[in-house]
């Protein structure tokens, strides 16, 4: 799974605004539904998200992408303690 996505990798589709709002929300639990009400959009749409977002970063299952979230999560929450310092 390529967790990390690399500045200069031509191989590498960076996650839209809209991918990254997605993910963010998968570790809370949030079924699609859920996930679809809160952003006013429908089911199939998140599903569409999910697949683009596994398909861009290699993830094989959602939880490889809760996985992702969480990392991602970790690493803003250290550059923001940087910027508070």
């Amino acid at each position: 799974m390529n967790i990390t996505q690399t500045a200069g990798d031509e191989h590498t589709q960076p996650l839209s605004p809209r991918e990254l709002e997605i993910l963010r929300r998968l570790p809370s639990g949030g079924t699609y539904d859920a996930i679809a009400r809160g952003l006013g959009i429908s089911r199939h749409t998140v599903d569409t998200y999910i697949r683009r977002i596994r398909a861009k970063v290699g993830a094989a299952n959602r939880t490889q992408l809760v996985v992702l979230a969480l990392r991602l999560e970790e690493s803003h929450s250290t550059v923001r303690g940087l910027q508070d310092a």
